[in-house]
């Protein structure tokens, strides 16, 4: 009797055991979801990728992200445009079919666009704009003419802004707080087909020397990214744009797994000041850089290769004020170490010029610290227009596309600045009075020309006769541009 008493208190203890971890259990398989709406408002663990969430994720988005249509003309002069006998023989005079001589064909490219403000800002790609006569954006079903605010080719971004009713602002997130295995979504245009959601994990950080642009920290994903997708969103699950589509790494042109994503927080910066300032201004120290190697590191009897070695100093610059050597291996910046040389050109551009920095310098051997401030990175003045197109505006008046002497280019020609004619449209008053691609102009009408903003205020008051002072080959000689 005694016994059975046991087996039954035994039993009930056992059903009470039982039922307290089914309930425990039920409740922590419950709150993924509860978890899943409560975290995208309040900014907490990370979202799972529930399909609830995944399509409200989306359905959010959408609307923030737009197709962009470039259209560029394209003048192709006949081979034979200046014989007379290509044309008489079938009556006709080449005075008389002037159109025969250049035809002009329409070259389109289709890309995606953020919009970031309610008064029609658009984050894009530069490669997606670049060079574009006009630029057409889709929202919402409804086409509009799109302004370039300012381009940087260094980072492959571009500002637009259209003027439309009821436009929605996508909410840009935090790049730096993202984790590799976190789950994005690629929202863009693939193959002219807008609106187009793809999945998939953030799988690497910090991508440099992918050949993309100069300043490279790509985020890598295996959401599908294709031809049309560029300018496009990356967004995590919590509906927040972390990267603009860039790029992807392919054998066949389509979509092999990786893609490449500008980090959003990079993006934000560089929109900022093209809006802001009207150019992307960057710091910078005039020192050529390499990484150092296991060998390097041997030879200079380093503990661990590690760093960055500084290889040349260009004279009169931060770097040489400052007391950098050639030789000297730089293991720090602000007390902060890189990977890469990648890596430390990005931190020195993100600064503003006249920063003060703090090196971390190993010079024979001997550890030091040396304090440089910052100028300005040469040839920046040229990436952004407020108004109009700069190449637009130097063909209308004189037929030529301008870019900035690089400093490297300068220094080896012994010159202090400069702008290199990139492109003569036909049959202009630059082409007439003898201007050629690769010539680099010094002096317009007596104005030294050093950048582009000299470049821009010399022909703003243009005359009839406009004196230019070409640089071409080992020649200097002067041309008269009559406009």
């Amino acid at each position: 009797m005694k016994r059975n008493k046991i087996y039954i208190l035994s039993a009930i203890i056992f059903l009470v055991v039982g039922l307290i971890f089914g309930i425990i259990l039920t409740t922590s398989l419950n709150l993924p979801d509860k978890a899943t709406s409560e975290e995208t408002v309040t900014g907490g663990p990370k979202p799972l990728p529930t399909t609830e969430n995944i399509s409200k994720v989306i359905k959010e988005v959408m609307p923030s992200v737009v197709t962009i249509t470039s259209t560029k003309i394209i003048r192709v002069r006949s081979p034979f445009a200046d014989d007379f006998f290509f044309f008489f023989p079938f009556g006709e005079s080449p005075f008389e079919v002037p159109e025969r001589r250049e035809q002009e064909y329409k070259e389109q490219g289709l890309g995606s666009g953020v919009i970031v403000s309610k008064d029609g800002y658009i984050l894009t790609n530069n490669h997606v704009i670049s060079g574009a006569d006009e630029i057409k954006v889709r929202v919402n079903k409804n086409s509009y003419d799109a302004k370039v605010v300012g381009s940087d080719a260094k980072t492959d971004l571009a500002v637009l802004k259209i003027d439309a009713p009821d436009l929605k602002p996508a909410k840009l997130g935090d790049s730096d707080s993202l984790k590799i295995g976190e789950w994005v979504i690629a929202i863009g245009s693939p193959f002219q087909l807008e609106h187009t959601a793809t999945l998939g994990i953030i799988s690497a950080k910090g991508r440099s020397r992918v050949g993309i642009a100069d300043y490279e920290d790509f985020l890598q994903t295996d959401a599908a990214i294709n031809p049309g997708n560029s300018g496009g969103a990356l967004v995590n699950l919590r509906g927040e744009v972390i990267g603009i589509n860039t790029a992807i790494a392919s054998r066949s042109g389509g979509y092999q797994g990786i893609g490449f994503a500008i980090p959003v927080n990079m993006a934000k910066q560089v929109m900022d000041m093209i809006i802001n300032k009207g150019k992307v201004v960057r710091g910078w120290i005039g020192i050529k850089i390499q990484d150092v190697t296991p060998d390097i590191a041997s030879a200079l009897s380093l503990k661990e290769p590690k760093g960055i070695i500084i290889s040349e100093v260009f004279p009169d610059s931060p770097g040489e004020k400052a007391g950098l050597k050639q030789g000297d291996v730089v293991t720090e910046l602000d007390g902060r170490s890189f990977d890469n040389s990648s890596d430390f050109r990005n931190a020195v551009a993100s600064k503003q010029p006249g920063t003060k920095v703090v090196l971390t310098v190993i010079r024979n051997g001997a550890e030091k610290k040396i304090e440089v401030v910052l100028g300005e990175l040469p040839g920046e003045a040229e990436v952004a227009s407020r108004e109009e197109s700069p190449e637009k505006s130097e063909r209308k008046r004189i037929g030529i596309a301008v870019a900035p002497l690089s400093y490297s280019e300068a220094r080896r020609l012994g010159l202090k600045g400069g702008v290199v004619v990139e492109e003569v449209e036909p049959n202009s008053p630059a082409m007439e009075a003898g201007i050629r691609e690769g010539d680099i102009i010094l002096e317009i009408n007596g104005r030294r020309i050093e950048n582009m903003d000299d470049f821009r205020t010399a022909t703003r008051n243009l005359k009839t006769n406009n004196l230019f002072l070409i640089k071409r080959d080992i020649g200097v000689f002067y041309i008269v541009v009559k406009i």
